[in-house]
């Protein structure tokens, strides 16, 4: 399911889970968002901002 999100409540999702003991249950709370439209939106700007900096998993190690 392909839902639409603003960009405010991606920003709270942000601000969200970059506090510490938040977990995703809590985030599904309060923007009462499903846990897949969650992740998927926390995957995106993973992948759009490179956060692993082009290197691959078995090399983080």
């Amino acid at each position: 399911m392909n839902l639409q999100v603003s960009e405010e409540v991606k920003k709270e999702i942000f601000q969200l889970i970059a506090t510490p003991g938040i977990e995703i249950e809590d985030i599904m709370k309060k923007t009462k968002l499903d846990s897949d439209t969650i992740i998927n939106i926390l995957s995106e700007e993973y992948m759009k901002c490179d956060l692993n900096h082009g290197r691959r998993i078995c090399c983080r190690f």
